[in-house]
């Protein structure tokens, strides 16, 4: 350690080859491969950026916690990101119902069809998680209340959210880019 931070390439070669297989089993605990990588990489370049001043007894634990830490923020920020695109096509799609010169009819149809998509994709969620998703975005229920009605705590409600929202937003992504396209020339 002392001559990692020293500034010796070779020891920190070393020692990234050492810490970097048990890290990547951590980060890909909780991320998909690449982002895991991509985790574990800024890890070691802040380690090493900022290795004077790092004074940590156990360095394991401390890389432990740090790409738990990343991980962790990465998954919320992904949370939030999910979030706001769902709902931002909810706005759309209300704005354009809401145009007195669209036909009605044909409104609802579009709006039945991607209903009827969208749930046929929730109904390959674990039952528990698509019970969360419809009481949070179809019934628009917040999420202190889905966890009361379901009887789980609120992190548990979060967790089922973030699933299935990883889970549509694959699933559902060449639907979402047709509405998006479909919406945006009108």
């Amino acid at each position: 350690m002392s001559q990692v931070k020293a500034g010796d390439l070779n020891a920190f070669k070393n020692f990234f080859e050492f810490f970097y297989p048990k890290l990547m089993a951590l980060a890909c605990r909780f991320v998909n491969d690449e982002t895991a990588k991509d985790i574990v990489q800024e890890i070691f370049a802040t380690y090493w950026e900022q290795k004077e001043n790092i004074d940590a007894d156990n360095i394991l634990s401390y890389l432990f916690k740090c790409v738990q830490n990343k991980c962790l923020n990465y998954l919320k920020h992904e949370m939030i990101v999910d979030e706001a695109n769902i709902r931002i096509a909810e706005q759309r799609i209300q704005a354009i119902s809401s145009c007195p010169d669209s036909n009605d009819t044909l409104q609802n149809l579009i709006t039945r069809d991607i209903y009827e998509v969208v749930e046929s994709s929730v109904k390959k969620l674990p039952p528990r998680c698509a019970e969360a998703f419809r009481l949070c975005f179809f019934h628009d229920l917040p999420q202190k209340e889905v966890a009361v009605i379901m009887n789980i705590s609120l992190r548990t409600v979060e967790t089922h959210i973030r699933h299935a929202v990883t889970f549509l937003k694959t699933d559902l992504h060449d639907l979402l880019l047709l509405i998006l396209l479909f919406y945006a020339k009108k």
